[in-house]
């Protein structure tokens, strides 16, 4: 039998660290996140996340692009009111990640593609704040397989958003990473012999039986709208009963990615 792992528990601990945290600062840490209100996706996300963040008692306030969008984002990285700043998919046209982490400043960019948080990840300074999702899969990856320390991960993308800064964290915690992307040969060959594959290609379907050894286990970063719902990289149904563990979409490390981001949010609050 698979098992399907979940993140709410190691959520919840992580709110909790975040709760003590905002009890010392003595005040609710504000972060104000934009994106498009008539997008529907985007709209109810930021829903969840500002409901789980009041459970932590942190506030995320909504705001529109509005005529000037980097106009609007220096002007909250300019407000003493506002700790952090976070942008929501799709930006505007002509923004970047790095655009916005470059507007909105170091200090209160908490989405982690502001230089100084990339490149303290890179240098390994054990101070930087990482891209939450980054951050959430380290986490889980140590739930699933305990200590890291010599194990054999392979990663599925190599996007600056995740792939690239979570093989950093994974080199940090002492794992053997391979990081594979679009024009790798033969995935089958990297993925088989990992002791946890990490996948976040945004490919439905990408990871099947062929590419998970008998008792191998998958967390799949991805979350793919379809009309049956939300999938990810990994085709649950080729892999029931012969994988070992396989994450639950989203609700594997979409939780855990969730409090890593309002911990960020905290820690920017804090200084």
């Amino acid at each position: 039998m698979t098992q399907v792992f979940t993140g709410f528990a190691l959520a919840e601990r992580i709110q909790a660290g975040t709760r003590a945290m905002v009890g010392r600062l003595g005040r609710a840490p504000v972060c104000v996140t934009l994106l498009d209100p008539a997008n529907g996706a985007a709209a109810a996300y930021l829903a969840r996340q500002s409901a789980m963040a009041a459970s932590a008692g942190v506030r995320i306030s909504a705001s529109d692009w509005g005529n000037d969008p980097a106009a609007r984002l220096a002007a909250y990285a300019a407000d003493p009111a506002v700790d952090a700043v976070a942008a929501l998919f799709p930006l505007p046209h002509g923004l970047t990640p790095q655009a916005v982490a470059a507007l909105v400043g170091a200090e209160k960019d908490v989405d982690g593609q502001h230089p100084t948080h990339a490149g303290g990840l890179l240098l390994g300074d054990g101070t930087t704040r990482p891209p939450a999702t980054a951050q959430a899969a380290l986490l889980c990856a140590r739930e699933i397989l305990g200590d890291l320390r010599g194990a054999d991960l392979t990663l599925v993308g190599a996007s600056r958003l995740i792939g690239r800064p979570l093989a950093m964290l994974l080199t940090d915690a002492g794992a053997t990473v391979t990081l594979c992307h679009a024009e790798t040969r033969d995935l089958a060959t990297h993925t088989r012999r990992a002791d946890l594959i990490v996948t976040a290609a945004g490919v439905k379907g990408l990871i099947g039986r062929d590419h998970v050894a008998p008792g191998g286990r998958v967390l799949d970063l991805a979350v793919i709208p379809t009309a049956a719902g939300l999938v990810g990289d990994a085709d649950r149904a080729a892999l029931d009963s012969h994988a070992a563990l396989v994450s639950a979409v989203p609700d594997g490390v979409g939780p855990v990615t969730t409090a890593c981001l309002i911990a960020n949010i905290a820690k920017a609050a804090r200084g």
